[in-house]
């Protein structure tokens, strides 16, 4: 999704403010570890959750990159409402690397559409392409959306180290193997060790109730 500047269309500004909203309203935490390089940059992630888009959208108006989504064609057409966006259409390439060298963060699913949780599909080429013909970094993201120890899924997102397009699909590999290894054997009800929190979100029922307890108690 494009993060446009406040001169952006009010339409734009709204859909974005919405879309944190929904973040913040619907899942407990987002969690990164990494960082990424300075804009523009090409976000390579995994595609396993209906969140993914709107968590890259959260994780990155934080950082502050002006980010644009490389969204199916046929999706983009049925879903006109997001065109103040500025989307990129998956079969129009070139728009593509128009945003990245406009200064934009290009953000692309490279598994090619939406799958169930579990290790990572084969890769189409677009993210190797646009790293090709282009001199933003091409970086891994493995992100999963998880209920653990809390009422409401926490979002946690895995920054890699930039890779050349010919490591991308073993690096991904690994690099979401990793984190599914340490969500498994991580104490549920606390942070994953690494990570940091950038946005906060819903408490659990048992949370709330603790906290009025407190306040009660003094």
């Amino acid at each position: 999704m494009r993060l446009p500047a406040s001169a952006a269309p009010l339409s734009a500004r709204m859909l974005l403010a919405g879309f944190d909203r929904l973040v913040r309203s619907n899942l407990r935490s987002v969690s990164v570890r990494g960082t990424l390089p300075p804009a523009p940059v090409i976000w390579a992630g995994n595609h396993h959750s209906w969140w993914d888009a709107f968590v890259a959208s959260s994780v990155l108006r934080g950082e502050r990159h002006d980010a644009t989504l490389v969204m199916d064609a046929e999706n983009l057409a049925s879903f006109g409402f997001l065109k103040p966006l500025g989307l990129v259409p998956s079969d129009q390439p070139r728009a593509g690397l128009t945003a990245l060298r406009e200064g934009r963060t290009l953000v692309i699913l490279p598994e090619g559409e939406l799958l169930g949780p579990g290790p990572m599909r084969p890769l189409h080429r677009g993210a190797g392409w646009y790293a090709e013909h282009t001199s933003a970094p091409l970086v891994p993201v493995s992100l999963r959306v998880v209920i653990r120890g809390h009422q409401h899924p926490e979002a946690i997102v895995d920054l890699g180290a930039p890779v050349q397009g010919a490591d991308l699909a073993a690096t991904m590999a690994a690099q979401l193997t990793a984190l599914d290894e340490l969500i498994a054997t991580a104490d549920p009800r606390e942070p994953l060790p690494g990570f940091r929190q950038v946005v906060s979100g819903r408490r659990s029922f048992d949370e709330r109730i603790g906290q009025l307890a407190e306040k009660v108690q003094r």
